[in-house]
């Protein structure tokens, strides 16, 4: 069975004055700007203390697509250190309501 690797470096930063994260992503391999489909993603990330992993539900608004990604016991502290940037408790209790696309969303 063969696998192929395909790597990406991601760089965000905060614009004052468009008041909005900015994003880049780069291959590794080209160093070229990999340009991005317009889209909204609904993130649900699940972090349960007693549980060995955490979840991360993805769901592509558009089509409905959806995807979870599984991480170890260090993602929660990944999540607020290094996305976050330690600012925001990630460990809120979770509401089941989704919000419309333009409320409660973080520009990337």
């Amino acid at each position: 069975m063969s696998s192929k690797t395909f790597s990406i470096i991601v760089r965000c930063w905060y614009d004052q004055q468009a008041d909005a994260t900015q994003l880049q992503v780069v291959r590794v391999d080209t160093a070229k700007n990999v340009r991005l489909g317009d889209g909204s993603f609904l993130l649900r990330i699940s972090l349960d203390e007693t549980a060995p992993s955490g979840r991360c539900f993805i769901r592509h608004l558009a089509s409905g697509r959806e995807a979870y990604v599984q991480g170890g016991p260090n993602l929660q502290a990944f999540i607020k250190n290094c996305l976050l940037n330690g600012s925001e408790a990630v460990n809120e209790p979770e509401h089941n309501d989704v919000a419309a696309p333009g409320e409660n969303e973080t520009t990337l």
